[in-house]
């Protein structure tokens, strides 16, 4: 069973004006105030974004209750100071008058080289990280994990909204990435050599700064022991996030324990990726075996089988293909949050998504652990 750790990225936004909060004095209060005993929270790339990293986790039951309790402090710091915290991978309205960045060395090096994306990089993500024994398990994982980062941004589409309209996309988070110097799903690698050579190759480029400009939407990571999953928008709830970490974590687990992944080109999958975030599970979804296109359900249960293996090991099946049942039947974040859009305007989804942030999904996550089910039963 290997450790992970998550990282989901929040937005703070003003109840009045429903921009993001953009007062330094209050956002620091904050950051200060819900400060958490495990784990790390700092402030993110723009005002009105903060961060939090769990601790190592083990246990489902551990990674819920770390999130579920920053969350809750989140909460309760915002609407001390007229502000509502949401899980949302974008912001959906933003300031015409470009934003300054976050205080930061590194903020600053990247708003110097790209001062037209640093301005509005109001998208919001969630990031896994998945303990690896050694570097070439880590590559294995990597090659294993890329031709699922389509479904599971699907799976994780969260960001329909941008500057006041509904951008056509499940993921606009997705896309806005696109736009940085390197993005995507990285190649195949033969093997390690490989992978050192065409980072060495990017680093011989005056535009990628240094290994972390590298944005590939799985990576080994450039300070930890770890491959990392970037993929993923911020969840509005805390059992969503649960349940994507697991089969994350299970995906990685699998490709450590197997050598012979075909190696997908990794055009047909940022194709795939873009197919991923403009309709989330409501269209069609590119199955990585066969390389055409299928049902997104179909799709999904493919990675859940492909996933079954681990997930036994961890007794983490229930849990996984409660929630991913639930997402397939009531639908991801984005299509959520414009049902919520469609009754009660951008205010209304604010206050909604405030809500969703906290609400009692607790319950919703303890009895899928107990749900009744059978193995042959799809997700």
């Amino acid at each position: 069973m290997s450790e992970f750790g998550i990282e989901e990225e929040f937005l703070l936004v003003d109840r009045h004006s429903l921009l993001p909060a953009r007062s330094k004095s209050s956002l620091q209060e904050i950051e200060d105030e819900v400060n958490p005993s495990s784990g790390e929270a700092c402030a993110e790339w723009l005002p009105g974004q903060i961060e939090f990293a769990t601790p190592v986790l083990t246990t489902a039951e551990e990674a819920f209750e770390s999130l579920h309790s920053f969350r809750r402090g989140l909460s309760a710091a915002a609407r001390a100071r007229g502000l509502l915290a949401v899980g949302l991978g974008t912001a959906s309205q933003i300031p015409e008058a470009p934003t300054r960045v976050s205080d930061g060395g590194r903020y600053r090096e990247f708003a110097q080289l790209a001062p037209g994306i640093a301005a509005d990089q109001y998208v919001n993500g969630m990031h896994v990280h998945v303990d690896i024994p050694d570097r070439e398990a880590g590559l294995r994982a990597v090659n294993g994990l890329r031709r699922w980062i389509p479904v599971l941004t699907a799976l994780s589409a969260n960001s329909p909204l941008w500057r006041g309209a509904d951008s056509g996309f499940a993921s606009w988070r997705s896309i806005h990435y696109r736009r940085w110097v390197v993005f995507g799903i990285p190649p195949h690698f033969h093997d390690l050599d490989d992978y050192d050579a065409q980072i060495a190759a990017a680093l011989r480029s005056d535009v990628v700064l240094d290994e972390a400009t590298l944005g590939w939407l799985v990576r080994l990571s450039p300070k930890h022991r770890t491959v990392e999953v970037r993929t993923s928008d911020v969840q509005l709830d805390t059992a969503t996030t649960v349940t994507l970490a697991l089969l994350t974590r299970a995906l990685a687990d699998v490709a450590m324990d197997d050598s012979g992944t075909d190696a997908v080109p990794a055009n047909l999958l940022n194709i795939a990726h873009w197919q991923a975030a403009r309709f989330g599970l409501t269209g069609l979804l590119m199955d990585p075996d066969t390389q055409t296109t299928a049902p997104a359900a179909e799709v999904v249960r493919k990675v859940f089988h492909r996933a079954r293996p681990a997930l036994t090991r961890t007794q983490d099946m229930r849990r996984v293909h409660h929630g991913l049942r639930r997402l397939l039947s009531q639908g991801t974040g984005s299509e959520e949050q414009r049902r919520v859009v469609a009754r009660k305007g951008a205010g209304g989804l604010l206050e909604y998504a405030a809500h969703r942030l906290t609400d009692s999904s607790q319950d919703d996550f303890e009895q899928s652990a107990g749900t009744s089910w059978s193995v042959s039963d799809p997700p």
